[in-house]
């Protein structure tokens, strides 16, 4: 049997690696917990104290399990402070117990290379980052919201060199009228890795028509990788068009999986809905066993150097 063809177990599940899980554990003030500034805000599904790495695992058995999850990696999401979170999580990386293979930091990048050189200073050890520390994130999201240019200040271009000099990549989290700047800032920086978040389609609605031709233009850059997944998100009819669109544009080798747990859970979506959209994608885009591999396997294997 050809190990490329290992991913599919003999209950013929698919493996996959879950690019984009976020975690909260006792957030509310008082209760022990790191305080998140994220959930308050959000509907009363949002305001369990339990988004844990066990109540997820529970979540995929209780959706049937047709994924068999290979790891998980972990995107920043408000707990404060920031460094602190980073901290929590990537403990829980180093634990054989755990499946949370990665983190991607709350790294101050749009506060320029000072803020971001003083953050990762927190975290270093024995002269070195974690090994499970790959990348950061802040969200182009929010009330004010940024304006769609804001990747493109001075100071923003100046986090993202300081970034690239410690080995780190940067994810991209925004509204489709972002994704041309997001574009040209990518272009800036041709050896630097960039992951786009939920295919830049944060609450984008009914837009395929301004945002595709977005798209297109952005998996120019063959340093961009995007995550398919945060459909609960998406505010569409139909989220075929997109995900054939995003397959269409990157290719079978630049784009991962991510379940977008535990917004999709708040949402109302079992925990392997968008896994299973992905995977008819795949399959109306005629890949191969090995090429639906990458997409669930091998590319968020690379990208995050697992």
């Amino acid at each position: 049997v050809r190990m490329t063809l290992t991913y599919l177990d003999m209950a013929g599940k698919q493996r996959v690696v879950d690019t984009h899980i976020h975690l909260a554990e006792n957030w509310k003030d008082g209760l022990g917990g790191l305080q998140n500034l994220w959930l308050p805000g959000e509907p009363e599904s949002f305001q369990r104290l339990d988004w844990t790495e066990e109540a997820l695992v529970k979540e995929n058995v209780k959706a049937g399990g047709t994924f068999e999850v290979e790891s998980f990696i972990f995107v920043e999401c408000c707990n404060v402070p920031a460094v602190d979170e980073a901290k929590w999580v990537l403990e829980m990386a180093k634990s054989p117990a755990s499946k949370v293979a990665a983190v991607v930091a709350h790294i101050p990048v749009p506060d320029g290379k000072q803020a971001v050189d003083d953050f990762l200073a927190e975290l270093v050890h024995d002269g070195s980052l974690p090994r499970e520390l790959k990348g950061g994130r802040v969200v182009l999201l929010g009330a004010p919201m940024p304006a769609p240019d804001a990747c493109l200040q001075p100071q923003y271009i100046e986090g993202l060199e300081a970034l690239h000099a410690h080995g780190l990549h940067w994810e991209w989290c925004c509204k489709p009228e972002a994704l041309p700047s997001i574009a040209t800032v990518c272009a800036k920086f041709p050896d630097m890795t960039f992951v786009l978040n939920h295919l830049g389609h944060n609450s984008g609605g009914e837009d395929f028509e301004t945002w595709a031709p977005a798209i297109t233009e952005l998996a120019k850059n063959t340093n961009v990788v995007a995550k398919l997944g945060a459909i609960e998100q998406w505010e569409v009819s139909d989220p075929a068009p997109y995900l054939d669109h995003a397959l269409k544009a990157f290719g079978p080798k630049r784009v991962v999986a991510e379940s977008n747990w535990f917004v999709n859970s708040a949402m109302g979506d079992p925990y392997d809905l968008t896994f299973k959209r992905i995977l008819e994608a795949c399959r109306r885009a005629g890949y191969s066993q090995v090429q639906i591999d990458g997409v669930f396997v091998d590319n968020a294997r690379r990208v995050y150097t697992l």
